[in-house]
């Protein structure tokens, strides 16, 4: 299986912000090649670990996030090191970056320097704030990068302070974004034959998911505010996530063409099981307003529903869900995830061999290509995240480095 972006070499300098940038265009199809730090990224020293085994070669961040690459070491901070990396760069098509704003060329490996050694190359640097502006030389983790987005602001309940998901999101949305800006080089390369200086943006990418709440501040004064998991009306705070008997899904009650014919059938279905109050079974559903209610009448209303989700689990209502065409969903755990019908169907999940560590199921394709041409096309999971330089000597030897170079360029450190 060749992928759509067969023949193109990335050189992945990324930290951890970046590793999914570097895995996504691997499973396109790129020769990505994971350049590390002698003693190994750093998240290869962070758990968890596979079988509780503290090991570089275990950690299941590493892991999830470098696969379909290959992986050498090479100290940047050496000349010689800078030097086998230029040579690198002069067979490349793409370098992925994350450090700091003006410390590639510190290094001696700026744009200026890479584009002179390569005219084609295109070179994606993913930072915090960008490349540019007042923000640019600040530091940022992802939940400093969350918070200065806006999305930190929105998110728990209105009680606490804000909530940071679990996972560096931040990282995430800005590493697709980086796939994107590479994905419109390489096509504008075509064109004009040359590369380009992608600058991502990771509190740029993060402002996205905050949808039109900056545009409405604009429009109303409304800075946006915690709900947890309610949703604020006009004139009340109502329910969207459910307890149910084995854990929660989410329903709302809001009104209009596409919810009312919900509130119907889930109104139909609870009479069905004698729980149904009269009030509810005479509710004139076609002149319901949910940005009318008063507080009084949602809290009335939900007690019903919340007494009736209490009773049934998350198979149960979204597989009446999808039977009575409710528009309700389960909030799926990683319990769920695994024993979904849907994503074993479309084959989501595949078994990789890791040599010497065994079999780990992992999330295979992002998306599924239909074409005529499928071997050429087709987005999978290439290799196993590769092993603290594990082809350190293959890579090397393409640009013409001999068996012979390696020992002393191990014993300096380079390597």
């Amino acid at each position: 299986m060749r992928g759509v972006l067969s023949g193109v070499r990335v050189l992945d300098c990324t930290g951890e912000p970046g590793h999914l940038a570097g895995k996504l265009l691997g499973e396109l199809g790129a020769d990505v090649v994971k350049v590390e730090p002698p003693a190994g990224d750093p998240v290869r020293r962070r758990g968890p670990f596979w079988g509780g085994v503290e090991d570089l070669e275990r950690s299941l961040g590493w892991i999830a996030l470098n696969d379909s690459k290959r992986g050498i070491t090479l100290d940047l901070a050496r000349d010689a090191g800078r030097e086998l990396f230029l040579r690198l760069g002069e067979r490349a098509d793409v370098v992925l970056e994350t450090e700091p704003p003006g410390r590639m060329a510190q290094l001696g490996l700026g744009w200026d320097v890479l584009h002179a050694r390569q005219p084609r190359l295109v070179l994606c640097s993913l930072t915090p704030y960008g490349q540019t502006g007042p923000c640019a030389g600040w530091r940022g983790s992802d939940l400093t990068v969350v918070a200065t987005s806006g999305n930190l602001h929105c998110t728990g309940d209105p009680d606490r302070a804000p909530v940071r998901c679990s996972l560096p999101v931040s990282h995430y949305h800005g590493s697709i974004e980086a796939c994107v800006g590479v994905a419109f080089a390489l096509l504008a390369r075509e064109r004009s034959g040359e590369g380009q200086h992608v600058d991502v943006s990771m509190q740029e990418a993060m402002v996205m998911p905050n949808m039109a709440t900056a545009s409405m501040a604009r429009m109303n004064g409304y800075r946006g505010a915690r709900a947890g998991a309610f949703f604020r009306q006009q004139q009340s705070v109502q329910r969207e996530i459910w307890p149910c008997r084995d854990g929660f899904v989410s329903f709302a009650l809001r009104g209009g063409p596409a919810r009312v014919p919900g509130l119907v059938a889930i109104t139909r279905w609870m009479a069905e099981e004698g729980m149904a109050s009269e009030r509810l079974r005479a509710m004139d559903w076609k002149a319901y307003n949910h940005n009318l209610l008063t507080q009084a009448e949602v809290d009335a209303l939900s007690t019903e529903f919340a007494a009736f989700f209490a009773t049934r689990t998350m198979t149960e209502l979204f597989r009446a869900a999808c039977e009575r065409n409710l528009m309700l969903a389960p909030a799926n755990t990683a319990r769920e995830i695994l024993a979904s019908e849907q994503l074993a169907a479309r084959r989501f999940f595949v078994d990789v061999e890791h040599p010497g560590r065994g079999t780990l199921r992992l999330p295979g394709a992002f998306a599924i290509t239909a074409s005529t041409r499928p071997e050429e096309t087709a987005i999978a999971v290439r290799r196993p995240a590769p092993r603290l330089g594990e082809h350190t000597a293959e890579v090397l030897a393409e640009i013409g480095v001999g068996p012979d170079e390696l020992a002393p360029l191990r014993r300096e450190g380079v390597l």
